[in-house]
């Protein structure tokens, strides 16, 4: 009987395991079994097929087949026991780590219970420390008052005086201490010389808001902006920073040069008011130099907004201060002097420099909000100051019927006048008309005397 040995080695390859892991199909499988017959039965051209070739490769295909399949089968079944080894180890595995998890878990929990206890054991501890501190820094803060009270009682501020002369750092608890000292000595009246203390701390009081606003308005002039800043911190902690506020506001190089702003030969062009008094003039101007003054102050915001922000802990009070100076002095006089001119020259001149001051001044406040909206008005308080001084400004010429009135009277001037010119001007046709007809009269007279005299001749 033929062997797998016995076959050719084509199709010794193809009875072999990895052809089938291949996925290979029974025609390819016979086909291939059968290929060198084929081939073989061609070459000879024979007119039968012998059976014999292929009854000995299918008999030697198929002892090789039981083969493959008992050894198939045999990896099968150790596969199959080393599956239920290794199922039954997980099992086990998996038995042995759900206790120790379970283990793990208890412990976790015995642990969790431990540090809660411990936690809220350490946290009570920790308040009664803090509170112990507390306790400890305000006893050695009322002792050191105490002691510098003592001191001005005897007058002999040097206690507070080596801080008032060292950094700003010390200057700041200084200030922190006499603003204690002053609260302290105006309460107290039942011990002898309380008021010789109360009087020295008040001086001495005085005395650390003078230097502090000096080195203040030092460090403003040479635009030291980091010492400016630490003089506000300091003097904001020690009255709320109303005092830097004010000598800021006050001195600023703005409000000292307001007098030439005001000048009023700064109004005298004819030009412009002979323009606003014009009827027929459809555009009429507005005053160049208030024109120029509300640009400065466009620029002054921008430019000092930059600075209050830098050195003021708290910029919008700063500049809540400012710009009602600006408007309630700066901005109020001019206007009030410029129509106090219109309306000295005429009511139209009045009225239109008027509507030109409410729009001019409407711009400045658009302006000034965008300037101040995007860090130094989160809240909206600026832009709402600014719109009622605006409105301020203007309410004393428009309350009470004062603006109709006045539009009024702008009316009854502004036709009188046309009435007036055009009487004047039929008046004055009418004379010259009477002045020709007279004159025709005459010649007419005149011709008819000589005619008469010329008949009463002959």
């Amino acid at each position: 009987m033929a062997t797998l040995y016995d076959l050719d080695p084509q199709t010794r390859e193809l009875l072999t395991l990895d052809t089938f892991l291949k996925q290979i199909t029974v025609k390819e499988f016979v086909e291939g079994l059968t290929a060198d017959h084929t081939i073989q039965e061609s070459y000879g051209r024979t007119a039968a097929i012998n059976p014999k070739p292929y009854i000995r490769t299918f008999e030697a295909s198929l002892e090789a087949l039981g083969r493959i399949s008992a050894e198939l089968n045999s990896r099968e079944q150790k596969i199959q026991y080393d599956a239920r080894q290794a199922d039954a180890a997980h099992q086990r595995t998996v038995a042995a780590t759900e206790a120790l998890c379970h283990g793990l878990t208890n412990q976790f929990s015995d642990l969790d219970l431990l540090v809660s206890e411990v936690a809220s054991t350490t946290t009570s501890l920790g308040e009664a420390v803090d509170l112990v501190s507390r306790q400890r820094n305000r006893a050695a803060s009322s002792q050191f008052i105490i002691k510098c009270y003592i001191s001005f009682l005897e007058n002999d501020p040097s206690v507070v005086e080596s801080m008032r002369t060292g950094s700003f750092e010390d200057q700041r608890q200084c200030a922190i201490t006499v603003r204690q000292l002053l609260k302290i000595a105006r309460k107290i009246n039942n011990i002898p010389r309380a008021a010789v203390a109360r009087e020295n701390i008040e001086k001495y009081a005085e005395m650390v808001e003078r230097e502090l606003l000096k080195t203040f308005d030092k460090a403003y002039r040479s635009a030291d902006m980091n010492s400016m800043k630490a003089v506000a911190g300091i003097l904001t902690d020690f009255n709320g920073g109303v005092s830097v506020i004010q000598i800021f506001v006050n001195q600023h190089d703005f409000f000292i040069m307001k007098d030439k702003l005001l000048h009023e030969s700064v109004i005298e062009d004819d030009n412009l008011w002979q323009k606003l008094c014009d009827p027929s003039c459809e555009d009429p101007p507005f005053d160049t130099a208030t024109k120029e003054l509300l640009d400065e102050i466009r620029a002054t915001v921008k430019k000092e907004s930059l600075i209050i922000k830098r050195v003021f802990p708290h910029p919008d009070s700063v500049l809540r201060v400012f710009l009602q100076r600006l408007f309630a002095q700066t901005i109020q006089q001019r206007i009030e002097l410029i129509l106090s001119h219109a309306k000295s020259i005429s009511t139209l001149a009045y009225l239109r420099t008027l509507q030109n001051a409410h729009s001019e001044i409407g711009a400045l406040v658009e302006d000034l909000k965008a300037i101040l909206k995007p860090d130094l008005d989160t809240g909206g308080g600026l832009s709402m100051l600014l719109d009622q001084n605006m409105q301020d400004l203007f309410v004393p010429y428009i309350e009470n019927r004062q603006y109709i009135d006045t539009e009024k009277r702008n009316l009854q001037e502004l036709g009188s006048a046309m009435l007036a010119r055009f009487n004047n001007y039929h008046l004055s046709r009418k004379t010259t008309k009477n002045h020709k007809l007279l004159n025709k009269l005459g010649t007419v007279t005149g011709r008819e005397r000589w005619v008469k005299n010329k008949n009463t001749g002959n």
